[in-house]
């Protein structure tokens, strides 16, 4: 026992052995991501466990009162109470409402106990931006020699796509998730902190990411990102000063370097060809369908849904007439139409209105100043990539995407605040 922790009153030493224990689990979560989705889940629960003990122990539950946190929490008492008993599987419904606790139990400990300081955003700058390097360094490994290094995938069996160390092709989704959301902490803590040397590192970083995510085949991925980019460049240009003059440098290379890309990879041209047969006959193409699908089941149980995770077994035990060509699915690969076929209006207002707020929080920001332009225009995009009404996603409720999306969005919420609640000090 240290001196400056026999010091501590007990309520403290506990607190800060409660905070380490959840900073070193909130840590591993994007590389345990990489390997092994189990181990992921159960930090991420083990991170809102110890929030909790926390919230018990201090009797502090004022956190549940706040308006994003506790919109989530009515969605929850939605899925929970009235989605699961009216759906078409009670029981798997009930259970898989309940668990979707932790997520939200997640958002409220990264956003209002751990993300909070100095110490932690430096620290979370280095620890995602190092997870990112390592599997945009495999990813690239792979694209050039055609199996990944650390997870021994070939590009072949998933039909030229990069995969990197995970054991499916979503690398893309991962690094665009993150991306963001670690440059938007890197603003802070070089802005608020004056943390040079991880700004640094996560920039240089974005260099091998970005590449990944362009190279990777995901569609997806690729368009959120590009979106991303060009929302960054526009918040450089409106600082003025140099931050202009790197903004046209970052357009021009970019705008460069994605032509080169289209010019040369027949691979990557032919995913954006894909991407455009999609587009222009959307109704037809196999994620058209499944919107509809959802949006079916929607209009048949329009209060409740079908309840969580049923989507599936729905749609093989109804045999619609407009049944689908490319099969049944777990899901409508599109998150609103997900929330509405699965919970209705009841789960999925409380939900739309969480997504209002927090994207609200960052437009609200842009009035402060100039400054706060790029910081906005990073937490936007972190939003976009996970929130963007009109792409096709992976379930929001699946484990994998669903611990990459918060984490993504926690980070944002989290970079925002502390940002916001400086320039407060400050003044």
């Amino acid at each position: 026992m240290t001196n400056l922790s026999a010091a501590l009153p007990y309520g403290e030493k506990i607190e800060a052995r409660l905070r380490a224990t959840a900073l070193v689990f909130l840590c591993l979560i994007p590389v345990l991501l990489l390997f092994a989705r189990g181990p992921a889940d159960v930090a991420l629960s083990l991170v809102g466990i110890l929030f909790l003990v926390r919230s018990a122990l201090r009797r502090d539950w004022a956190w549940a009162r706040e308006a994003d946190i506790l919109a989530l929490l009515v969605a929850l008492l939605m899925l929970v109470a009235i989605a699961a008993p009216f759906g078409e599987y009670p029981g798997k419904n009930f259970t898989r409402g309940l668990i979707w606790v932790r997520f939200v139990v997640f958002y409220a400990a990264a956003t209002r106990w751990l993300i909070s300081d100095r110490k932690v955003v430096k620290l979370l700058c280095w620890v995602v931006s190092a997870a990112l390097l390592l599997a945009a360094l495999d990813a690239l490994f792979q694209f050039v020699t055609g199996y990944s290094l650390l997870g021994g995938q070939k590009m072949a069996s998933f039909a030229g796509r990069l995969t990197g160390p995970l054991d499916r092709p979503n690398i893309g989704s991962y690094m665009s998730k993150l991306a963001f959301a670690v440059m938007a902490l890197a603003f802070v803590a070089r802005q608020v902190f004056e943390e040079k040397k991880a700004f640094a590192f996560s920039a240089l970083v974005m260099l091998p990411v970005l590449a990944v995510i362009f190279l990777s085949g995901e569609r997806t991925a690729s368009v959120l990102t590009l979106a991303g980019i060009v929302a960054v460049v526009i918040g450089l240009f409106l600082v003025g000063g140099r931050a202009r003059l790197i903004s046209i440098g970052l357009g021009i290379a970019g705008a460069a370097g994605i032509g080169a890309l289209l010019t040369f990879s027949s691979r990557i041209a032919g995913r954006l060809a894909d991407l455009e047969h999609i587009v222009s006959d959307y109704a037809a193409s196999i994620y058209g369908q499944l919107a509809l699908m959802g949006w079916r089941f929607f209009t048949e149980h329009p209060l409740t849904g079908i309840g969580m995770g049923s989507f599936e077994k729905v749609c093989k035990a109804e045999m619609p007439p407009e049944a689908l060509e490319f099969g049944c699915y777990p899901h409508p690969h599109n998150i609103y139409m997900e929330w509405l076929s699965s919970s209705g209006l009841v789960g999925t207002l409380p939900w739309l209105v969480f997504v209002v707020l927090v994207v609200w929080a960052g437009l609200r920001m842009i009035r402060l100043g100039k400054q706060q332009t790029v910081l906005v225009a990073l937490y936007l995009a972190t939003l976009n990539v996970s929130l963007f009404p009109f792409a096709a996603t992976q379930s929001a409720f699946s484990n994998w995407p669903a611990i990459l999306t918060w984490m993504s969005i926690s980070c944002a919420v989290a970079a925002l605040k502390v940002f916001k609640d400086s320039k407060a000090l400050a003044r």
